[in-house]
């Protein structure tokens, strides 16, 4: 591709989920203080986290499902105007929040009602599906959190593409596209070092939105019930 030069990885990319945070209250938009869910390893490479799938078809097995009709937290809910500014290229820990009082607890506040131990976000015109299962920090909860979709969402995108699915899945446009939002991802960060790093590491799953990064929410989808589509702009 005359031009552009994207790199790509060969294994996943994982990023650890930290200890909880000790402020009470989501940051809102105007604050300097981003909300301190996770901090980003160095490195690219990482043991695949279990509940990234690859392929059409991640959900063969049923997952137990509640008798009755299951609705989505207001926080990620779809909207022209969500509450959570979240960056899908950034960290959980740079989200802010268009209101204000929001507690942080809120976060640990089941993803659906009623709870479930297991939920599936697709993305459309992609292959990808990720199952959000409940974060590992805590061994009595069984129940899947709004944090554990963000976060989980997040590690997902950053998954690694390799030459294969870049060359495979796409037309020359849309290549191109993918390759300028890989540039633009690496060249926005600030420091030389970290630029490069973000660099070496190729282009990630995240580059297949095409810069439209913003989350915008999640949507019930008309396969089943516990599946849900991921939006973005």
């Amino acid at each position: 591709m005359p031009g552009k030069h994207v790199r790509f990885a060969d294994e996943v990319i994982h990023y650890p989920l930290a200890p909880a945070p000790s402020v009470s209250s989501l940051p809102s938009s105007s604050s300097r203080s981003p909300l301190n869910l996770s901090s980003p390893s160095r490195t690219c490479a990482f043991p695949p986290r279990p509940g990234v799938f690859s392929g059409p078809s991640p959900y063969t097995t049923p997952l137990p499902l509640p008798p009755k009709p299951i609705q989505l937290h207001a926080l990620l809910r779809l909207s022209n105007s969500p509450v959570l500014n979240f960056d899908l290229r950034q960290p959980p820990s740079t989200i802010t929040s268009q209101q204000r009082g929001i507690q942080l607890r809120t976060l640990s506040e089941p993803a659906t009602h009623p709870p479930l131990a297991a939920l599936i976000i697709v993305i459309h015109h992609l292959p990808w599906s990720l199952t959000v299962y409940p974060s590992r920090r805590l061994r009595d909860r069984t129940f899947v959190t709004v944090e554990d979709v963000l976060q989980q969402l997040y590690d997902m995108l950053r998954t690694g593409i390799s030459s294969r699915e870049f060359h495979s899945l796409l037309s020359d446009t849309d290549r191109s596209r993918v390759a300028a939002a890989y540039g633009e991802r690496y060249r926005r960060i600030r420091g030389s070092r970290e630029s490069e790093d973000e660099k070496r590491c190729g282009v990630r799953r995240v580059d297949f939105l095409k810069g439209q990064t913003r989350f915008m929410g999640l949507t019930s989808s008309t396969t089943r019930p516990d599946v849900w589509v991921l939006h973005s702009a």
